[in-house]
């Protein structure tokens, strides 16, 4: 009631009401609220929304020149996730407290997990084993360089043999006697070299990161929890180095590649910056207007921000960076060769 009442105040010494929370869902219906709550002081068609990705004085200046109007889609869009935890969440968690010891809550995104979780592990639990056996081998050449090097039994008679896509193939090796019998050939057998296959395979970049890459990248390079993770990339966002942190779209903004494009050229060459920038595509139904969570200025380089910030920080805007820039340079280009070895007499291995 005090903040409503100073709202209040302060929105009857103004000609407009520009409303600025974040450029989410959740943003869009807080700034509907706050509407509401002040439509009586100020004339309606006097409100504006605002929404801007990072917190950078170019990018405010930006918004605050194009107000638009309130997204009522994405309100109900808000809503409609608020009666689905009212409805999932408020009226099973006291249920689940009564009946499993232990259990504080369910909801609707607790409850689609737990169910992926109890199906993976029903899978585990109905999973028959099979033995089968890999067969390899440390050899070296007969010449130099000597240094030993480990291959693996892949065909028998021209068959493959081993596990694919989590099923035994036919050819696979499941007996004890089989194991055996190769073992004896192989060992009174020579290896020959029958083919080098040596081929250039590409690895196009990774898009820049999403929310979820982000937490999941976060976990595997640092360490750190999702809630981490989010906490940490909020101070990043409110000190102006990153763009907005709660997204799922891969978008840049136009001016963001021509930077990070000059940026690449300037400091790696131009062997690695591709003739076009590289363009990525969000899953379903991401919020385009959103965009990807990238530094606000790619100049500003991991220890070189101008910031203060705390190792875990540093840590996780170089992880942004990083994948940023990674993401407008050329693919990857990767010499794969493979060799071939044939060995067997009554079986050809």
């Amino acid at each position: 009631k005090k903040v409503h009442k100073e709202l209040k105040a302060e929105a009857k010494k103004c000609e407009n009401v520009y409303l600025a929370p974040d450029p989410d869902r959740e943003g869009e219906a807080i700034a509907w609220h706050l509407y509401e709550a002040l439509k009586k002081t100020v004339p309606e068609e006097n409100f504006y929304r605002v929404t801007y990705n990072e917190i950078t004085k170019p990018a405010i200046l930006a918004a605050f020149e194009q107000p638009e109007k309130i997204d009522m889609d994405r309100v109900n869009a808000q809503q409609a996730r608020h009666i689905l935890d009212r409805l999932v969440g408020f009226q099973g968690s006291p249920v689940v407290r009564k009946q499993i010891r232990g259990a504080n809550s369910v909801g609707r995104v607790q409850t689609v997990a737990l169910r992926l979780v109890v199906e993976r592990e029903n899978e585990i639990t109905n999973f028959q084993p099979e033995t089968y056996f890999t067969v390899g081998a440390e050899v070296r050449k007969q010449e130099a360089p000597l240094d030993p090097f480990a291959v693996k039994l892949a065909r028998i008679n021209g068959e493959p043999i081993g596990i694919k896509d989590r099923k035994l193939l036919p050819g696979a090796v499941k007996t004890q006697e089989q194991l055996e019998g190769i073992q004896s050939e192989l060992n009174n057998s020579p290896l020959r070299v029958s083919d080098v296959i040596s081929k250039e395979v590409t690895r196009k970049a990774r898009p820049p990161f999403i929310t979820s890459t982000l937490q999941q990248s976060a976990s595997g390079s640092l360490g750190y929890a999702p809630s981490r993770t989010m906490g940490i990339a909020q101070s990043l966002y409110e000190s102006g180095l990153i763009t907005y942190m709660r997204t799922d779209s891969v978008n840049i903004a136009q001016s963001a590649l021509d930077e990070c494009r000059s940026f690449i050229g300037e400091n790696y060459g131009a062997d690695y910056r591709p003739e076009s920038p590289n363009f990525y595509k969000s899953k379903g139904a991401a919020q385009e207007a959103h965009e990807a969570i990238r530094p606000t200025d790619v100049s500003l380089q991991p220890g070189k921000e101008g910031v203060k910030l705390d190792i875990a920080e540093q840590k996780l805007y170089r992880l942004i960076w990083e994948r940023f820039v990674a993401s407008q340079m050329v693919p990857a280009r990767i010499a794969r060769r493979t060799v071939e070895i044939e060995a067997g007499s009554e079986n050809t291995y």
